[in-house]
């Protein structure tokens, strides 16, 4: 079996704009793998298969597990993201496709779906 050896590290390896080049682009793979990957920042999500495409009017919309802003919170939207939504409302919140629930106020229907 191979032996897998670590080069030790000199101080001087940590100084400069390319560590912090290579430091920051870590960073951000590790935020994208931590937010799920990129498929939240897609803005075309939805495939229309609900009859009711949705696009997403707020800067970040929680998805919750249920119709209530005390459910709890289990995703969010970016600005422009498309979504499935079904004609269901409970309390100013429409359920998405998969069970999920967003506030409809931030939620805008596409031309040409039938969303009420």
């Amino acid at each position: 079996m191979a032996k897998l050896t670590i080069p030790k590290l000199k101080s001087s390896s940590f100084k400069g704009w390319v560590f912090v080049l290579v430091a920051g682009g870590l960073l951000t793979v590790l935020a994208l793998i931590d937010r799920g990957g990129t498929g939240s920042l897609l803005p075309n999500q939805a495939d229309g298969s609900t009859g009711c495409m949705l696009e997403v009017a707020a800067d970040e919309l929680y998805v919750r597990a249920g119709p209530s802003e005390n459910a709890e919170r289990i995703d969010s939207l970016v600005r422009g993201a498309r979504v499935d939504g079904t004609t269901e409302l409970s309390g100013g919140y429409r359920r998405l496709e998969d069970g999920r629930w967003a506030s409809d106020q931030y939620l805008t229907p596409l031309p040409g779906y039938r969303c009420s």
